[in-house]
């Protein structure tokens, strides 16, 4: 296979200059072949981060057409803080490290990497909302609430941080605090995913409280943002649907349905409004905001 060959190549790279530099008989040749070996570690560090984001992208196509075990895709777990600006230096490298194993899938070694990074400097706004990220992701919502809220301390108008935070809140039942950390980020005009996040989970907040025209209202912005986010569809149907309302309920399922092709939340608006035509209850079972 390619990627075996690929391997066998760096390892064969490897072990060429690892003979060379016990053999080298002068400082001129060591000082060559110490370029050769970092020319070899920039490579395979290239080539690393390239895996992580193959590794991400199929782990998005995985969640799109429904491969993954274990049921539906649920809500985004989190949002990702901007990738860290890598200048030099003992602290940037593990912020690179930790970013890398996030995008790779592991989160439990991001945060052992970004505890490191922390204790270089405990300030680091960076690796504090890349920790914060990856706690989110493990479900470790008590740690992650204090994570970001030192964020806060460090740098208050973080809007990226106010969703997550809104998020975690969401998913603990603790509205009141939702909708403060959400409404922050949706009257930024600064990081448009913010902003379409903060919208879709302020309705999922009012959904929740069975408040179904503002839920509806802030699904309708949040489409008005992204006509392709079928899972906003379904919930603007849920929404309408649970206020008495199946004929509009039906009508967001189908626009949904149509906005993402091939997507499972666009095969679920067209099951539900399927259901719906013909008497049956739609099925929301895995769908709640706590789920």
């Amino acid at each position: 296979m390619i990627g075996d060959e690929l391997l066998a190549s760096y390892l064969a790279r490897f072990r060429e200059l690892e003979t060379a530099l016990e053999q080298a008989g002068s400082e001129q040749e060591r000082a060559r072949l110490a370029t050769a070996v970092a020319q070899l570690q920039e490579s395979l560090t290239r080539l690393e981060r390239q895996l992580a984001e193959l590794h991400e992208d199929l782990t998005r196509l995985m969640q799109r057409f429904d491969l993954r075990p274990g049921g539906p895709p649920g809500l985004a777990p989190a949002l990702a803080p901007p990738a860290p600006e890598r200048q030099g230096g003992e602290l940037d490298e593990f912020l690179e490290q930790g970013w890398t194993a996030i995008r790779a899938g592991d989160p439990e070694g991001a945060v052992r990497i970004l505890q490191q990074a922390l204790r270089l400097a405990p300030d680091d706004p960076q690796a504090l909302s890349c920790l914060g990220w990856a706690q989110t992701l493990l479900r470790d919502y008590d740690g992650a609430v204090l994570t970001y809220q030192h964020v806060l301390v460090v740098k208050p108008d973080d809007v990226v941080t106010g969703v997550n935070l809104g998020f975690i809140c969401l998913q603990k039942g603790i509205y009141g605090a939702a909708i403060e950390h959400l409404s922050g980020a949706v009257r930024s005009a600064v990081d448009r995913r913010a902003v379409l996040y903060g919208r879709y989970y302020l309705g999922l907040v009012y959904l929740a409280r069975e408040m179904y025209n503002d839920a509806e209202s802030f699904f309708l912005e949040t489409v008005g943002l992204d006509s392709a986010m079928s899972e906003a569809y379904f919930q603007l149907g849920r929404a309408r649907y649970q206020a008495g309302r199946r004929a509009d309920a039906i009508s967001a399922w189908k626009d949904g349905a149509a906005a993402g092709q091939f997507d499972p939340w666009a095969t679920r608006c067209a099951e539900a409004a399927r259901r719906v035509e013909s008497g049956q209850p739609p099925v929301f079972e895995g769908f709640s905001p706590a789920a």
